[in-house]
């Protein structure tokens, strides 16, 4: 079996068994929803919100709503026993973790789809919106949060503690990709020309590359049980 197929037969049993019991999914736009409408109490319900507090608001939202999925790509295979089956099975680590970085990749995107016309009925009436300039950050960010998150779930999911050492772990290392994806939907948000927006998605493209590589040569050590 070639390592796409490997990668895709990991992908589609995770994404089934997540499709169908729904827990994180459900449980990601809920929160992720929920924290979008405590931040519009909070500034004033149709209060007049500058771009650059929407667009902090909107990451606010995804970054949290996203550690919940994080925090169960492990878990189950934890729970189950399944790591150590995975690491003696013909599929690589490096396979493993792409796989698991797409799961999470995809529940970033699905609950995306819930969360973004929340934030627009909640907070665009206020401001200018270019949707397609907000595509592509949406999806760095996705990737570069999936791809790093990976491997931080993996190295905590082991742990007592794993729920509280994941978000300690994670934030500081995609503290860069979120102050970038704030600046380029800030200027998403307020309608700018997409070069301006280009600005920030280049080195969003860098980090993305960095850390997908470093998780790839990582993660091998990260997921193995001694």
């Amino acid at each position: 079996m070639s390592s796409l197929r490997q990668v895709q037969f990991l992908l589609g049993k995770d994404l089934r068994i997540e499709l169908r019991k729904k827990e994180s999914l459900v449980s990601m736009a809920f929160f992720g929803a929920l924290i979008l409408v405590m931040l519009n109490i909070a500034s004033g319900i149709g209060k007049q919100v500058a771009a650059e507090n929407g667009a902090g608001i909107l990451w606010v939202a995804i970054i949290f709503s996203s550690v919940l999925g994080l925090g169960r790509v492990f878990a189950r295979e934890k729970e189950n026993g399944c790591v150590a089956a995975l690491l003696i099975s013909p599929i690589s680590a490096g396979e493993i973790y792409a796989a698991k970085a797409l799961v999470n990749f995809t529940l970033m995107c699905l609950s995306e789809l819930v969360l973004v016309p929340v934030f627009y009925v909640l907070f665009g009436a206020q401001l200018s919106f270019a949707p397609l300039s907000l595509l592509p950050i949406l999806l760095l960010v996705n990737l570069g949060f999936s791809t790093t998150g990976t491997l931080i779930s993996a190295i905590s999911a082991g742990t007592r503690r794993n729920e509280v050492l994941l978000p300690i772990l994670l934030f500081p290392l995609i503290l860069p990709l979120t102050v970038l994806a704030v600046k380029a939907t800030t200027a998403a948000l307020a309608a700018k020309p997409f070069a301006i927006v280009l600005e920030q998605l280049e080195p969003m493209a860098a980090f993305c590359i960095i850390f997908t590589t470093a998780g790839y040569l990582l993660f091998p050590f990260a997921i193995r049980e001694d």
